[in-house]
């Protein structure tokens, strides 16, 4: 699972969202968007089992990253660049529903940067 996403918008899901995700997933997605824009997730689900599992959101060319887990609400999370990187990965134990985000490219001049 996972890929190379460049198309200006598109919904993004665990493997086998709405039920529950394998374990032992490894899925990793890079977003590339036009330069000059930046990437606006907004997460419609987010049920990831909280010990082990996680979904990693890293911000463009940093080194930052974000690690998400458990069942919490994600809010809208917009890039400093026009590059994101997700990695999703299971453990060998318990699974849950999983997540489900839209992305959209935005014109940098118009995005409201926030902080991930």
């Amino acid at each position: 699972c996972g890929g190379n996403l460049t198309t200006p918008s598109a919904v993004v899901t665990s493997p086998n969202y709405p039920s529950n995700y394998s374990n032992d997933v490894i899925c990793q997605w890079l977003i590339t968007v036009p330069t000059g824009n930046t990437i606006r997730l907004t997460f419609d689900s987010f049920d990831v089992e909280g010990n082990g599992d996680v979904l990693t959101i890293y911000d463009g060319p940093c080194d930052c990253a974000s690690p998400f887990t458990g069942s919490q609400s994600v809010g809208p999370i917009t890039s400093t660049s026009h590059v994101m990187f997700l990695r999703f990965t299971s453990d060998y134990i318990f699974t849950s529903q999983g997540f489900q985000f839209s992305y959209t490219s935005q014109s940098k001049k118009s995005a409201l940067i926030l902080s991930i």
